[in-house]
């Protein structure tokens, strides 16, 4: 820490045990005295110490993380040929589902075209109903009772 009495967003949530949004959220609506500072990579928040109601002493210490274990050969060969089951594994689930999804759309075309045939028969229908509907309203310009004799 570059100042021991204040912490990041990232420091302040390990020592709550809170999510960073949550202290984000916090600082912005006032709850968590805190500075916003600018750096090199942006602005960010430093929250004093005291305003979590945390002792200094009570935080874990900032030490270097241990580096991690070096991987051995036949581990990384032994990886690498998982790597390649799990790729083939995937290839073979998206041709399958490739299939399927070829064969549903086939089923639902077969289904579908009884439906569709039925559709253009009441269209039709519709159609010349429209047109009758049409020829039996009364014309323009002639009295209602010629309209009435010309209908039938």
């Amino acid at each position: 820490m570059a100042d021991d009495t204040r912490l990041t967003v990232s420091q302040a949530a390990a020592a709550l045990g809170v999510s960073e949004r949550t202290i984000r959220r916090r600082c912005t609506s006032g709850k968590l005295a805190a500075e916003l500072v600018s750096t090199e990579s942006g602005a960010t928040w430093l929250i004093p110490i005291e305003s979590l109601g945390l002792q200094p002493s009570l935080l874990p210490s900032a030490e270097p993380a241990a580096p991690a274990a070096a991987t051995t050969p036949p581990e990384l060969a032994r990886l690498e040929t998982d790597v390649q089951q799990i790729k083939a594994f995937l290839a073979g689930q998206i041709n399958s589902r490739e299939a399927m999804r070829e064969d549903i759309g086939a089923a639902l075309a077969q289904a579908l075209s009884p439906v569709l045939m039925k559709l253009d028969e009441l269209q039709a229908e519709n159609s010349a109903l429209r047109a009758e509907l049409a020829a039996q309203r009364p014309q323009p310009g002639r009295s209602w009772w010629r309209n009435l004799i010309a209908r039938k």
